[in-house]
């Protein structure tokens, strides 16, 4: 099975990285930047396509690896080369664009959704988290059954899927990951307001993190609330909503409160009720 990627991104870069260290072999990347089409290539050993019919006949698995307004684009330039399409397999790696958009082009080959769930920043990243994360498949069975090996050959998990609503599955991966840096960041400028010496101990709350993230994994996001919301400590509460002076952090923590309350309260505890009533002043 030879892949080809129509695009050379930080994830399509560094998921060829990894093929290309497998038995999966790597045919190259066509970008409209021919400058990222050539480092992807030389980091895998492949080849810098000038034209859609080159890396089309040289792959039998193309792989949309675009920003997700491109993918439609992507599709109706490779329907310009119907003669040369039949039986290929076609994949975006997109988490919130439908397998439909590719539906032009099922009636020539295949098609599949290959999205990884993970967050990739830089190349780097991607060559180092991929092979830890859980990759969706949808599509058709012999799509499938290439995204599945597609995954495995980097030591990932496929999970197939079918029919899933992508954007509310999108927004659920953003609210993990992209929100989840917000907060840590909100975190970290309240540790500066509170004049403790954050230059000197940046990483101070990625041990609480961690151990957060640990508890989460081993017994659950019921199991694992601590804290003063968990507690009912309301003077606690109060003491932080009076001291954080950054209104939208401070909006912020009261939503957040909220959140923390609708998920985990005891509807017959009169303290959970008062606190809820100081989140909402």
């Amino acid at each position: 099975m030879k892949i080809g990627f129509i695009g050379a991104g930080k994830v399509g870069t560094g998921l060829g990285i990894l093929l290309s260290n497998s038995s999966i072999k790597v045919s190259g990347y066509l970008s409209r930047n021919i400058s990222s089409s050539l480092k992807a290539s030389s980091l895998t050993n492949s080849n810098a396509f000038l034209k859609y019919e080159d890396i089309i006949n040289e792959s039998d698995v193309i792989i949309i690896s675009t920003n997700d307004d491109s993918i439609y684009h992507v599709v109706e330039e490779t329907l310009k080369y119907k003669n040369l399409i039949n039986n290929k397999i076609f994949a975006h790696l997109s988490g919130s664009i439908s397998i439909d958009v590719l539906t032009p082009l099922k009636e020539y080959g295949h098609t599949m959704v290959l999205h990884p769930v993970q967050t990739c920043p830089s190349i780097e990243s991607a060559v180092s988290l991929l092979p830890e994360s859980y990759f969706t498949v949808e599509g058709n069975d012999i799509a499938v059954d290439a995204g599945i090996n597609i995954v495995k050959a980097i030591g990932a998990k496929p999970i197939v899927i079918d029919g899933a609503n992508k954007p509310l599955y999108h927004a659920s991966c953003v609210v993990a990951s992209n929100y989840l840096v917000t907060l840590i960041k909100a975190a970290n400028e309240l540790l500066k307001a509170s004049d403790f010496p954050i230059e000197k101990y940046p990483d101070m709350l990625l041990p609480l993190i961690r151990g957060t993230l640990k508890n989460i994994d081993e017994s659950g996001c019921d199991a694992s609330l601590s804290g003063p919301i968990a507690r009912y400590d309301i003077d606690t509460i109060k003491k932080h909503i009076e001291n954080i002076k950054d209104d939208e952090i401070l909006k912020l923590y009261k939503v957040m409160g909220l959140a923390t309350i609708k998920f985990f309260k005891n509807p017959g505890n009169a303290k959970m009720t008062e606190l809820e009533e100081i989140f909402n002043e």
